[in-house]
């Protein structure tokens, strides 16, 4: 157990808790509540201020009184808990983070419990935490919590009747209403264009007239302001803007603006006479280029930007690039990911792999390989399996060997006019066959994740080669890869808390023996 302390970089940069403004009242009525929100919209602030209410309405100064913070992951509970810190500190309670394996006796006393559902439900059933007393039950991103659906569905039914129920999703799907009519189905519903059954004529639907906000996120603030400085010397550098209006948090203007003028622009407030006008959400008058930079508010800013400016763009953090979509969805907005500036170090080590497919078109036999790939393509499309198929490609030079000093390139090779031994070759595959072990990821299709994505993301992030990924099996809310069990353990270590599809995955090993 974890007794929780502030976060001083996740105070620093804590964003607007807009649901928190929106749901006050319904906070206060004690109203079981189904939100479509990410990290950022201030959703632990909704946690903490519905806890604390309930807590003393429910009398808790007898010790009793408890509250369940459902997460997905252990990493997910420690920055909740870092921001439900204060708003419990102030009224008195303490926030624990409960983790697997960890010693019962803080869990015993505090009134806040955030964590993964199967540490709680276990600490519930040996008697360690009476769910009896139970005031609140919160299920963090219910898509995440699916692997553990049945400790969920445990910890529902042992709780109390009477206690308040707060679930929220990232993505609505089909599953996420299934669950609202079976375990909320009077919830306040927050915010309604998201319930809302879109429609034809509607802002963002169908084709939709609205330019897309091309996104970039970054993990640290540093990187954020780098990344806003590469976007605007893009974006002069080719004379595409004579003026850009950049808006961000009020207590962030001053960061932005020096960061800025030392990339070498002439920077002002909003309203005077600068190429680049740096203000305040709302309180900047939208140039040509307009930037959003960090997660705004509300809708607001981004309609009303995106209805003067030519180009829209946007830097934000990463942990809260989902809560930006959701937002710009809010207002009618696509997203598109914003392209990333290339080292000029790879464009010769590119060209050259692509000089190599096009001698590949003409001269192998492309009939068979499109009769072999048929399927996925018919699933995927072309341009997916041909990415996939390349970063194969490419992971697997990365992962051979260079040859010695002084050694002729055409070592390796067979003698002049020399078959191969095949049957040897043969033998040694068979020896080195790799035992498999199945890696879970918690992305899935309702993500729009595909095979070449995850594929990607393992030969990006581990050295694992492209010949150790087995097969991968894409479910609606996770995926199951087979890796080489050599490399398993590093897989899990590289794709934990890592980003596939603009969600922030959770890897562990399958439960299961590993399969030859």
């Amino acid at each position: 157990m974890e007794q929780h302390q502030p976060d001083e970089a996740v105070a620093a940069e804590a964003p607007a808790p807009e649901a928190l403004e929106a749901l006050s009242a319904a906070v206060a009525r004690g109203r079981h509540l189904a939100l479509i929100a990410s990290e950022g919209a201030g959703l632990a602030q909704l946690y903490a201020a519905a806890a604390t209410r309930d807590l003393a309405e429910g009398g808790a100064g007898d010790g009793e009184g408890r509250v369940f913070v459902l997460t997905a992951s252990v990493e997910r509970a420690r920055r909740c808990a870092a921001r439900m810190y204060d708003a419990a500190r102030e009224a008195g309670h303490d926030v624990v983070v409960v983790a697997p394996g960890a010693t019962p006796e803080a869990a015993e006393r505090a009134p806040i419990l955030v964590g993964p559902p199967a540490p709680l439900l276990e600490a519930v059933r040996k008697g360690d935490i009476s769910a009896t007393a139970l005031r609140t039950l919160v299920l963090d991103d219910v898509p995440g919590l699916e692997p553990a659906w049945s400790a969920v569905e445990a910890v529902l039914q042992a709780c109390d009747e009477g206690a308040r129920r707060i679930a929220t999703t990232h993505a609505r799907d089909a599953g996420f209403d299934e669950f609202l009519g079976r375990w909320l189905p009077r919830a306040r519903r927050w915010p309604s264009e998201l319930f809302a059954e879109p429609r034809d004529d509607a802002p963002g639907a169908g084709q939709g007239s609205a330019a897309a906000v091309a996104v970039a996120s970054r993990a640290t603030r540093a990187g954020r302001l780098a990344r806003l400085a590469e976007l605007l010397h893009g974006i002069t550098r080719d004379g595409g803007a004579t003026a850009v209006s950049v808006e961000t948090a009020p207590d962030a203007i001053a960061e932005v603006q020096t960061a800025l003028s030392t990339a070498g622009f002439d920077v002002a407030e909003a309203g005077a006479g600068a190429p680049v006008h740096v203000g305040a959400w709302g309180q900047v008058d939208p140039a040509p280029h307009a930037v959003a930079f960090e997660l705004p508010p509300s809708p607001a800013p981004l309609a009303r930007a995106a209805g003067t400016a030519d180009r829209f763009y946007a830097i934000v953090d990463a942990l809260h690039e989902r809560q930006f979509e959701l937002t710009a969805a809010r207002a009618g907005l696509p997203v598109a990911p914003l392209g990333e500036p290339v080292d000029p170090a790879l464009l010769d080590d590119i060209a050259a792999f692509r000089a190599r497919v096009s001698d590949a078109l003409e001269r192998e036999d492309t009939a068979s390989g499109a009769l072999l790939l048929a399927p996925l393509i018919e699933e995927h499309g072309a341009a997916h399996v041909a990415a996939a198929l390349a970063g194969l490609l490419r992971a697997a030079e990365r992962a051979r060997p260079a040859p010695e000093a002084g050694e002729p390139p055409a070592a390796r090779e067979t003698a002049a006019g020399a078959r191969p031994a095949v049957h040897t070759d043969a033998h040694a595959r068979r020896a080195t066959r790799p035992t498999w072990t199945r890696v879970f990821v918690g992305v899935g299709k309702r993500d729009g994740a595909g095979p070449g994505d995850l594929v990607g993301a393992i030969t990006g992030e581990t050295g694992a080669a492209g010949g150790q990924i087995g097969r991968i099996d894409i479910r609606q809310n996770f995926t199951l890869v087979d890796v080489d069990s050599l490399v398993a353990d590093e897989v899990v270590r590289g794709l934990d808390g890592r980003m596939i599809k603009g969600r922030q995955v959770v890897a562990r090993l399958d439960r299961g023996a590993a399969r030859g």
